[in-house]
């Protein structure tokens, strides 16, 4: 098993230990046994044996040697304390940035609304000037029909021949909806888009607002207003009673195509098909029985669409004109 050379050494060693007066038994044995161990050859490994667990010397001193186990000294694979130290950065972080932003970015938002109500303010009218204003000594005439009927167009022309000043209501939703100050931009947006009715306290305000920038007018062509009852109701509440209905009458057909031709060159959001059939929806359902209430008062005047432009707008101006001699007034206002 050994070699001479290292098997005399051997036993020179073994001898010199026996021979040694002051060592123990017990000592002789250890030193013989270490002497073995140092010099002699490791046995072979038989087939039965199990190897050792290697020992990783990364995790040395902790409870269980190097087996990956749930022990008390992990959690989830991680360290407490490598825990808490993330714990206490995220904290850290959110506590110098995100908390800060935040707190920023609210008192920021937080001057613009007030900036907006501020200039919200000095655009409306007070409510002194409001009562103040003479809006029953005002001659209303409403103009309605049928979403491409010609109510603006036609209106264009009744303001030249008669001194009105024309208010659309459509054009002072959208006025309203583009004003950077608005409170009621994207609600309007929203229903505009949705062929739906705005509330009627906006559009009502909305048209106040706008008659009292013409104090030095006294008739006014209110175009696309009141959309149904309620409208009505609410401005003859608030504003004041309209003497006429001027009520463009025109199939559904012809409305339709002169929409989708209109699409085409004007740009706006509710002149596409869907919006369309919403919009015909709506005034069906809610419009036409204003009209029909208006007519049992005896207050409708009904332009029929049928022929040319000038056709239309030729009967239109013979009605009106008969409107201010049942008034009392002059048809045409007078030049200075």
């Amino acid at each position: 098993m050994f070699s001479p050379a290292r098997s005399a050494l051997l036993r020179s060693l073994q001898a010199r230990a026996a021979r040694a007066p002051v060592t123990t038994p017990a000592f002789r044995v250890s030193l013989a046994n270490a002497t073995i161990r140092l010099y002699s050859t490791p046995p072979a490994k038989e087939s039965g044996d199990k190897p050792k667990p290697k020992v990783d010397q990364l995790k040395m001193g902790q409870k269980g040697g190097g087996k990956k186990s749930s022990s008390t000294g992990l959690f989830f694979g991680f360290h407490p304390f490598a825990i808490f130290a993330s714990l206490t950065l995220l904290g850290t972080g959110y506590l110098m940035i995100v908390k800060p932003f935040f707190e920023w970015n609210d008192k920021v938002q937080s001057e613009r609304k007030s900036d907006k109500k501020k200039q919200v303010a000095q655009a409306a009218y007070t409510k002194e000037q409001v009562d103040s204003f003479p809006f029953d000594k005002k001659t209303v005439v409403f103009v309605l029909g049928g979403p491409g009927s010609g109510k603006g167009t036609n209106s264009e022309k009744l303001v030249d021949d008669f001194g009105f000043v024309h208010l659309s209501a459509g054009d002072l939703l959208r006025a309203e909806q583009k004003r950077e100050v608005s409170q009621y931009g994207e609600l309007i947006a929203h229903y505009i888009r949705e062929g739906l009715i705005v509330p009627h306290e906006i559009t009502i305000g909305l048209l106040r607002n706008a008659m009292m920038d013409h104090p030095e007018c006294d008739r006014f062509l209110i175009d696309g207003f009141p959309r149904n009852l309620v409208q009505a109701k609410a401005f003859e509440d608030t504003v004041c009673k309209a003497q006429k209905v001027l009520y463009f009458e025109c199939p559904e057909a012809v409305l339709l195509e002169r929409l989708l031709n209109r699409g085409k060159t004007s740009g706006r959001t509710d002149d596409n098909i869907e919006s369309i059939k919403k919009r015909f929806n709506t005034y069906f359902n809610d419009s036409k029985p204003v009209i029909d209430a208006y007519d049992k008062d005896g207050k409708v005047i009904t332009v029929s669409c049928q022929g040319s432009m000038d056709d239309v707008y030729k009967n239109a101006q013979t009605q009106v004109t008969q409107l201010f001699k049942d008034l009392g007034q002059e048809p045409k206002p007078k030049t200075a």
